[in-house]
Formats: C-alpha cells, structure tokens, sequence
C-alpha cells in the first residue's frame, strides 16, 4: 500500500482551487453527488429515510440536478419507472449509471432511459458502482457480501471474484493495489472495517486492513492516500466522521466532516474533493490541502 506523507500532498495541492464552503439544499437523505462537466447531480433515497432504506418498494427515492445554490430540479426517467433505494453512481461514456436495490440503470443526464437491469437472486441489494474499464463497471452487493460485472452497454451481469465475500459490502475505490472496499457494521459497535482485495495467481482475496470503525460507508484513494468516512468514526476517535489513514495502520482524523451527521460519499475528481452529508442534506466541495487538514 503506498501512501503520501501530508507534507507531499500539500505541496501537490498548492494550485488545486479553494473550493467551498457547505452547502446545503440537496434532496432529503442524499447519497451521493456526481459531478459531470460544469454539471453537479445527486440521488436520493428520498422521504422514507433509512429506515426504508433496505426495504421500500415505494418510490420515493430520486436523480436530481443541483445548482450552485443547492437548488436542486428532479430529473424524471423516461420508462416512467422511477426509484426506490439509489445509493450510488457514476458517470460512463456521457451517461449517468446507478444502483437501486437490485437494479442497474443507465440514463442520460436528461432522464433517457438506455437500459435497467435486475438481479433476480435473493438478498440483493447493490450499494456502490464504479468504472473497471472501458466496457465494464463493478457494482458491490450490500446484502450479499458479493461483487458483480456490468457490461456498460448492455447491463449484463455476472460474478466478479466469485470466492471474495465481505459482510456488510458497502462503498468502494479501485487502485493500482487492488479494490479498497469498506464494511457496514452494527450501529452501536465499533464493527466496520476497510479492506484490500488484491489479486493473486489463485485468484483474489480479500484482506482486512484496519477495523474499529462505527458504520464506515465511503472510501477514496486521494494522491495514493486513503481516506475513510462514516456516520460514526473510529473506537480511538469517536467523533471523527471523516479520517485518513497510514501505511501502518493508523486513524488520523480530518477536521472536515467532524462537525456533521456523517459522510456518505467521497468523490475526488483528480483536482477537488466532494463530500456528500446524508442527514444533512448538504455537499461541499473543497482542495486536497483543505480536507488533509487535522483537527
């Protein structure tokens, strides 16, 4: 696992724009933003909150265009269908992909429905989708520990490391090392932890690296530095909700994020970082130098 010393990575960021402050206005119980362009977008599991989360067939959940105000306009899917539990996204070949319980859909950034998949296997329930490659993106299975391929045109999907399971897979990043991927745990123990699937000639295994985390969701490799966040932070420090860690296992909390309800989502675009607070219902998008910062 390589990682920068602070010092690198501020010097690195010494041109890397300020950023913003908080701001708040998104959708209720936001998962997620996505920045396309000069565009930002967001989903929403929507009125029910979590404790329709992993349940609700209702939809309630929603895709949304954000402005620079925290306005926010729903964008309505063109198979009428709509969405239930959206908890991840990202942008492929111009569309915008997403998970909702056990479907994939992919949709122009307009609502234009290309195709929506389903997992028809009991206990799916997809939480993050990344890119793999240029025909493929890897979707993480929350209620079967699993991972699964998605052709990016069709939504095809099969297995993807059939012998790796992670109890409580939520959020993940894909690096040179392997797939870093962090796990839910109980919400009154200090059971998430952050794990390391690499690859070897037998196959893949997944290692666990770090654990003591209260419900960790979100995990981003920023200049070959992990950074963790969660609704609850470490047993060594409890009210950090956002955290970076080292080569040798150390928690280190960052000053941004301590102050909220949690951080559902980190998304670093190779210059900014962007934070989305689920029960805040607010993003903020700020420089690698500012978010390093410790308390």
């Amino acid at each position: 696992m390589r990682f920068l010393s602070l010092l690198a990575i501020s010097m690195m960021a010494q041109s890397v724009l300020a950023g913003q402050g908080r701001v708040d206005g998104l959708p209720a119980f936001s998962e997620a933003v996505l920045p396309i362009g000069t565009e930002l977008y967001a989903i929403s599991i929507g009125p029910g909150g979590p404790g329709e989360e992993f349940g609700s067939d209702a939809q309630n959940g929603g895709l949304y265009k954000v402005g620079t105000d925290g306005v926010h306009t729903r964008i309505e899917l063109s198979d009428g269908q709509g969405l239930r539990n959206p908890t991840g996204l990202v942008e492929s070949d111009g569309q915008i992909v997403l998970v909702d319980g056990d479907q994939v859909i992919s949709v122009s950034p307009e609502g234009l429905v290309h195709w929506r998949q389903s997992l028809d296997e009991d206990g799916a329930f997809f939480y993050d989708i990344e890119v793999l490659d240029d025909e493929t993106l890897l979707v993480s299975d929350f209620g079967r520990g699993a991972f699964l391929s998605v052709a990016s045109k069709t939504g095809d999907m099969q297995a993807y490391l059939d012998d790796v399971r992670v109890d409580g897979l939520a959020r993940f990043e894909i690096s040179d090392d392997g797939i870093y991927a962090v796990s839910w745990g109980a919400d009154d123990a200090w059971n998430s932890a952050l794990y390391l699937v690499s690859f070897t000639a037998g196959g893949a295994v997944a290692e666990r690296l770090i654990d003591g985390f209260g419900n960790l969701e979100s995990v981003e490799i920023i200049n070959d530095t992990v950074v963790v966040g969660g609704y609850r932070g470490h047993e060594r420090s409890q009210a950090s909700k956002l955290m970076r860690l080292d080569a040798d296992g150390g928690v280190h909390p960052l000053s941004v994020g301590s102050d909220t309800k949690g951080v559902s989502d980190i998304y670093f675009d190779g210059t900014s970082v962007w934070l989305n607070y689920f029960y805040d219902a607010a993003y903020q998008r700020l420089s690698v130098k500012t978010l390093m910062t410790s308390p």
